[in-house]
């Protein structure tokens, strides 16, 4: 699954770390400058471990 975040730096860094206690994170994107002052864009990847008990279908 493919995850998109658009944000300030603080906004970004506090979902990507909210999103690794959930999902596990394959990868995580570049940042990305936006056309606003202050705004950034990041892609997630995540690749769920379906061998584990804990995954959303």
């Amino acid at each position: 699954m493919r995850i998109r975040i658009d944000g300030t730096h603080a906004e970004l860094v506090h979902t990507v770390n909210k999103l690794r206690t959930i999902l596990p994170v394959g990868s995580v994107s570049p940042i990305r400058r936006r056309r606003r002052p202050y705004t950034w864009r990041v892609f997630i990847d995540t690749a769920p471990n379906r061998d584990t008990g804990r995954w959303i279908a």
